[in-house]
């Protein structure tokens, strides 16, 4: 029944008659509420009130808005201007996403063989939204830098805290469903069934990649990370793989788009991720905390806040309430009270990262460096700078299409992007494309020296030697 009201009105003749409500307008009447977000890539970010309200509560936790001051980049603004975007607002983003594809399979129900699929997807929309929303939570201070320091990987901790049974996002899964913090580390350890779950939020073509590529190559400026989401998400299936449940492409509708994806993901490790200025911007970064380290060890560091102390000497130990200060703010704020420590070097490498003078860069193989390491250390050390800090080879590493990503065989979850065909055939894309063939398994590797801008002279000499 219609909830909108009926309207009085009039006609030429100065008759009085009841209009009663078109389709359209008991549509939008009954049409149940919704929250919607603003967001500069995907527009309007729709989640009903109703239906998305776990996902809505994960929202408004702790460890959720932590995210709001941990930047999606890093230290890419240092080259690009506007990469200042926060990991919340790509959170939001995977999960508008998941949500788009879960509505797009609805629509697939009608087709026999999709059927029960669409049903098992009902099934698994709450869990497929909080693993969205969750899957990037354990993530420390400038992105990825920190985890090579630590030696602790930021999926883990966000396993981590999902299962901690003190945690907001524990108490929020387990009040819907006790079961619902199990199931969803499972999904982000990729060991959950039906695959597609996993598949969705973690693979080669996943909703995490889908949108980080789109929101970091609009707020760089780059356009080598667009491709043409709608059509991706149009061109989506669910198949049946022993017994299992996969994502595939379609083979008629998309398989160029998803060489376009493979492409957007290769270009933007060759543009920006693997930038020569954030790369050094990043080996300045890490020599900067290993030295802090190492002053925190003898106690020479005393002025640094209690969660970066544990944080750089013992990781494991952080406790949840410690682990949710830690945020750009905090270590920013670290490095700025490094600048007055009595250690020359600690003083100098926050000096040179909070004015920007990060280091220069010169490209040298593996082999040539080890050639050369000795005389350049020396010359390093002729002008007065410790090569344990001022010089690092950095080796950026890339693999555009890798098949299978985890390698190991430990994970259930495949990592094929499979192609289906009108019969129902399935083959990797790199079967039935020439182009990621050629990059299929391939590792392509960028060495570049990084050292202070003084010592440029030094060491182009000795390369040059």
């Amino acid at each position: 029944m219609c909830a909108w009201p009926w309207r009085q009105v009039t006609s030429p003749d100065m008759a009085v008659h009841w209009r009663a409500p078109s389709p359209q307008q008991c549509q939008r009447y009954n049409a149940p509420m919704e929250k919607v977000f603003r967001d500069p890539v995907h527009n309007l970010m729709r989640f009903d009130m109703d239906r998305d309200r776990l996902a809505l509560q994960l929202l408004d936790t702790a460890e959720v808005q932590r995210m709001r001051h941990i930047r999606q980049m890093g230290v890419s603004d240092f080259i690009f201007p506007g990469a200042t975007h926060s990991r919340f607002s790509h959170l939001l983003g995977v999960a508008h996403l998941m949500s788009r594809i879960l509505e797009r399979m609805e629509l697939l129900r009608k087709e026999a063989p999709l059927a029960h699929i669409a049903l098992s997807l009902d099934e698994h929309r709450e869990l497929l939204l909080a693993a969205a929303l969750l899957h990037d939570i354990g993530h420390f201070p400038y992105s990825h830098l920190l985890e090579d320091v630590i030696g602790e990987d930021h999926e883990a901790w966000s396993v981590r805290l999902i299962l901690d049974a003190g945690s907001d996002v524990h108490q929020a899964l387990s009040q819907r469903d006790p079961g619902y913090p199990e199931q969803v580390a499972r999904i982000l350890q990729r060991s959950y069934k039906p695959s597609y779950a996993v598949k969705l939020i973690s693979s080669q073509l996943d909703v995490d990649r889908m949108d980080y590529l789109l929101r970091d190559s609009l707020y760089t400026g780059v356009g080598y990370g667009k491709f043409d989401l709608d059509w991706l998400l149009h061109s989506l299936r669910i198949v049946e793989v022993d017994g299992d449940y996969e994502v595939a492409i379609d083979a008629s509708k998309g398989l160029q788009v998803a060489e376009s994806y493979v492409l957007a993901r290769h270009y933007m490790y060759q543009q920006v991720y693997h930038h020569k200025t954030e790369r050094a911007a990043g080996a300045l970064l890490l020599r900067l905390f290993q030295r802090a380290a190492l002053l925190l060890r003898q106690g020479r560091l005393l002025d640094t806040p209690e969660p970066v102390q544990t944080l750089l000497l013992a990781a494991q130990a952080l406790d949840r309430d410690s682990f949710l200060q830690l945020n750009d703010v905090l270590l920013g704020y670290s490095i700025w009270l490094w600048t007055q420590s009595r250690d020359a070097i600690v003083a100098d490498l926050s000096k040179r990262f909070l004015q920007r003078r990060v280091f220069k860069t010169l490209p040298i193989t593996p082999a040539r460096y080890g050639e050369l390491k000795a005389s350049l250390e020396a010359a390093v050390r002729d002008q007065g700078f410790d090569p344990d800090y001022y010089l690092v080879l950095d080796d950026a590493v890339d693999s555009p299409y890798t098949d299978p990503y985890w390698g190991d065989g430990s994970r259930e979850a495949s990592e094929h992007i499979y192609v289906v065909d009108g019969q129902g055939g399935l083959s990797d894309l790199s079967e039935k494309s020439p182009l990621i063939q050629a990059l299929r398994d391939r590792s392509i590797g960028i060495q570049r020296l990084c050292f202070p801008q003084e010592l440029r002279a030094a060491v182009e000499a000795r390369i040059a030697a």
